[in-house]
């Protein structure tokens, strides 16, 4: 569905789905059960199909309304993906034919590409004026026109937020106008261009751009004869290139073997034809490899195959190896008729291929390249004249030679006095200039930061110096008031101990109550017992009185209650209130309990090992202490002299679950079954001779469950006991708890 919702509103498919709406609407309305294809001729059928299918259409057309509203904005963000990889593929295929088809007609093409594209974003604009600039270029009539493009190009890029999203081709726009500027011989504004370029696009990180920038200087540099310099920025485009990602075939390809065979160029006018032809080798390595990743660009990659064994050739011929050059130049020279930009190729050759064979004295067959070359567009020029007349000069024309010698000589003194006018050497300086005007600012920088350093580290030796005096001041007081704490804590100690004993005793004075109180309210059972059958024997032979009757019935009402609590007391524990639940520390707890038997336990040797998780829970801290402490009582009570306590309290989901772990008597498999039950018939007497009651733990259990928890043990007899206590991690508002 969401498919066909993008598809509906696509510019390119809507004609087809606008002339197909009958069917369509026909396949929305399928025919009612029972009509037939001839109930056409009945106007009641009709008319009965006819409301159907309305209803039919209308509840559809609300569904595909609803889904529309939920798909829209997916529609549109595909659709705008669709539309700039459409226009990106047809710019591509533009720039392939130009040549072919010439400028006017890739210029009406792209046109009429943008027409049926609708609305255009930033994006089309920025791809527009690029393509536009670079058909300017190639065509030498519209030189006007690419100064212009290159304003507009500009001019898309007033806002910091636009330059940030499209920070690449900002970058290319600042390059180009540098281009522009260095035409008008604005060299300054030209390479201030060719550094803010530079600049935002190291401040950004996009260190691959920046090799536009110095493949842009290493060629200024080459024209002006500084082979040194003209090196060193197309080898440091190469380490700029290596940081470009994707498969932009201008990067990825033609700037990359570009850079290697420039420098092999290079290395040719410095007379170093063995270096040259290291770097040709590697650009011809490269290609090789590259060739395939490229399956579009064959027509170029061919092109830049044959460049590479001219130069090679040419490499050879410096070296005075002329049959190999020999060899290589006639390679360049087969015509491929797939590739535009041979006749350059074969032009450039054929020139290399007449100094050959001058410098071999063959001046005839240097003279058949020559009347081959003339017919080339633009070859005669200066160096098509100095080549016919070495080879008049060879062959005994001299004349003529020297005509064109002179020719040539006038030739060269007016290039000599453009190039003076020019003042070309004003832009290596113009470049020195702007580079020590960015080192001044790098500098300044460098200062300032050195200045807020120096401050930094001002500030930080006085707070170290404050820190150090108050460690040592502290320290003194530590020391003393270690002292005191070592001294408060003995007395702590004695104090526990006396506080042990204390607790020991109000337990033992608890347990003895209610023991009394369940004699008590025991023995009371059966005289309570004999009034209420008494009082049903006393007039069993006559018929009482209604006062008689009124005492009777109030006698065994009073009985009946009087029994029923008695029976409340033998079956309860001392926990009788309500329970008053609030957001206790657990583990806080347990270490209280522990901290209260440790006395106990050193009087045993034994060890307590408590491991915990803390967490808060909705607990009753009197209660749920008493039940941690009668546990843990018990496990020193029932284990053995020098014996270890492993206490443990860990998080499980919404879980605290305490484990008290003991390695001492065991339960029997007798008594497991009596160990919760409110009765004395499970107690047996410690190792040590304490004292049992039997009923801790059925108090236990009912406190644990009263808290919505649970209790349990594992136990072997004679091998230790482990009690668990399982309660609910609750934050909530303080709870109250039924009475047990």
């Amino acid at each position: 569905m969401y498919l066909g919702f993008c598809l509906l509103f696509n510019a390119d498919l809507q004609p087809k789905l606008l002339n197909d709406t009958g069917t369509l609407l026909n396949a929305w309305a399928p025919k009612p059960a029972g009509i037939i294809d001839n109930a056409e001729n009945d106007p009641e059928a009709m008319n009965n199909r006819s409301s159907l299918t309305l209803n039919t259409f209308l509840r559809r057309v609300t569904v595909l309304i609803l889904a529309f509203t939920g798909c829209l904005t997916g529609c549109k963000k595909a659709t705008e993906s669709d539309h700039h990889a459409r226009l990106k593929m047809w710019v591509d295929s533009l720039d392939r034919n130009a040549r072919k088809i010439g400028i006017p007609r890739t210029i009406a093409s792209l046109d009429s590409v943008l027409a049926t594209l609708g609305k255009k974003d930033i994006q089309d604009s920025i791809v527009y004026y690029k393509f536009m600039k670079v058909l300017s270029h190639r065509d030498t009539t519209m030189r006007d026109d690419a100064l212009a493009y290159t304003d507009s190009l500009l001019g898309l890029f007033k806002s910091a937020r636009v330059r940030e999203e499209n920070a690449a081709d900002y970058s290319k726009a600042l390059l180009l106008k540098g281009d522009d500027l260095l035409k008008q011989k604005e060299y300054y504004l030209a390479y201030r261009n060719y550094y803010n370029g530079k600049a935002f696009l190291t401040s950004l990180g996009e260190i691959c751009e920046c090799a536009r920038y110095s493949s842009r200087i290493a060629n200024i540099s080459f024209k002006e004869e500084n082979y040194d310099q003209a090196i060193e920025y197309w080898e440091q485009e190469l380490k700029e290139l290596g940081e470009c990602k994707g498969t932009d075939f201008q990067l990825q390809f033609i700037e990359k073997q570009g850079s290697m065979r420039n420098i092999g160029i290079a290395f040719l006018r410095l007379n170093e034809p063995d270096k040259a032809l290291v770097y040709f080798r590697q650009a011809s390595r490269f290609i090789d490899q590259m060739a395939a990743r490229f399956p579009r660009e064959q027509n170029f990659i061919r092109f830049a195959r044959i460049v590479i064994v001219r130069n090679e050739a040419e490499a050879f011929a410096l070296k005075g190896n002329n049959a190999l050059a020999e060899k290589l130049i006639r390679k360049c020279l087969e015509h491929d008729p797939g590739i535009e930009w041979s006749v350059d190729v074969e032009k450039e050759s054929r020139q290399l291929l007449t100094q050959i064979y001058i410098d071999q004295k063959a001046y005839a067959k240097a003279q058949e390249q020559l009347d081959t070359l003339r017919h080339l567009p633009g070859a005669e020029g200066d160096v098509y004249q100095t080549l016919q007349a070495s080879v008049f000069h060879g062959q005994g024309e001299y004349q003529a030679a020297s005509q064109l010698l002179m020719a040539h000589l006038d030739t060269e003194k007016k290039q000599a006095l453009e190039r003076r006018v020019e003042s070309k050497s004003h832009v290596g300086q113009l470049l020195q200039q702007i580079q020590r005007e960015h080192e001044q600012e790098l500098t300044a920088e460098k200062d300032a930061r050195e200045s807020l350093v120096l401050k930094f580290a001002i500030l930080i030796s006085l707070a170290l110096s404050v820190i150090v005096y108050l460690i040592w001041r502290n320290a003194r007081k530590n020391i003393a008031n270690l002292r005191a704490v070592t001294k408060l804590n003995d007395e702590i100690t004695q104090s526990n101990i006396a506080l042990q004993d204390t607790v020991n005793a109000l337990e033992q004075a608890e347990i003895e109550k209610e023991e009394v109180l369940k004699i008590v309210a025991h023995d009371l059972r059966n005289p309570i017992a004999a009034m209420v059958s008494g009082s049903d024997m006393l007039f069993w032979e006559q018929v009482p009185s209604d006062e008689q009757t009124m005492i009777v019935d109030a006698i065994q009402q009073s009985g009946r209650l009087a029994f029923g609590l008695i029976g409340q007391i033998l079956q309860s524990s001392p926990d009788r209130e309500k329970i008053s639940k609030n957001k206790e520390d657990l583990a806080e707890i347990v270490r209280s309990c522990i901290d209260m038997l440790t006395c106990k336990g050193k009087e045993k040797k034994q060890t307590i090992y408590y491991d915990y998780e803390e967490a808060m829970v909705l607990v009753d801290r009197e209660k749920i202490w008493r039940v941690f402490s009668n546990l843990l009582s018990n496990a020193v009570k029932f284990s053995p002299m020098g014996s270890t306590i492993q206490v443990s309290l860990r998080k499980h989901a919404d879980t605290m679950l305490l484990s008290i772990r003991d390695s001492g008597i065991g339960i029997p498999e007798d008594l497991k079954g009596q160990i919760f039950l409110p009765s004395n018939n499970a107690r047996r007497i410690g190792t040590a001779g304490e004292e049992s009651f039997g009923i801790g733990l059925s108090i236990c259990k009912q406190i644990v469950e009263a808290h919505e928890g649970k209790i349990w043990f594992e136990s072997v007899d004679g091998a230790g006991t482990t009690f668990f206590v399982e309660l609910p991690v609750g934050l909530g508002e303080t709870a109250l708890v039924p009475a047990i």
